[in-house]
């Protein structure tokens, strides 16, 4: 009787052992799979953004998220919020880089939603005829909204695209672009 006990003991050890080592998928889609290969395997954390372009026309009394059209020589205020979640906690608070490329666009200023006063210079790229600017946006589970503002004129007619790029731990299916299009100036009489 020992004997039999000590051989289905070994046999079961032995599925088990294997089952676990070879990463078979049977019981992954079952939260007994789950905790099981939680326990041999570390989990990956991922990243995902969620990006908003709001746009004022009036000194950023009011704002508003829909394509606008800016005649050229006005100025205007465009806000990028920015919020990265990530899949799980961690103890270490990661940081990921958004930079931001506004085209065809002089920004008179830029500055964080909260520390108004406070400018940020952006690097100006003569060849694409565009200014760049590099943020560090806090990732966690219950992201905190990051807000950064920018005065700027157009240079020129026509349409325009911000762009926003996430650095590497996060798929760049969350990068985005906002358009605007800028418009002639009206001429002294109000007409074009």
């Amino acid at each position: 009787m020992k004997k039999a006990t000590k051989i289905v003991v070994a046999v079961l050890l032995v599925v088990a052992l294997s089952l676990s080592l070879t990463a078979c998928s049977f019981f992954d889609d079952t939260s007994f799979g789950r905790g099981i290969s939680g326990i041999f395997k570390k989990s990956e954390v991922t990243y995902q953004a969620s990006t908003r372009f709001l746009y004022s026309t009036d000194g950023g009394v009011s704002w508003s998220e829909t394509v606008q059209e800016i005649p050229v020589d006005t100025t205007y205020y465009l806000a990028v919020e920015m919020q990265v979640s990530q899949s799980e906690n961690t103890k270490d608070e990661k940081t990921v880089v958004a930079t931001i490329t506004i085209p065809s666009t002089t920004v008179l200023d830029c500055y964080l939603d909260d520390h108004p006063g406070v400018s940020i210079t952006g690097k100006t790229d003569a060849v694409t005829n565009s200014v760049s600017y590099d943020f560090n946006v806090v990732a966690g589970t219950s992201p905190i909204k990051f807000r950064v503002v920018f005065e700027c004129k157009p240079l020129n007619e026509g349409r325009t695209k911000v762009e926003v790029v996430y650095d590497d731990n996060v798929s760049p299916n969350w990068d985005a672009t906002g358009t605007i299009k800028y418009v002639a100036a009206p001429d002294e009489e109000g007409t074009n």
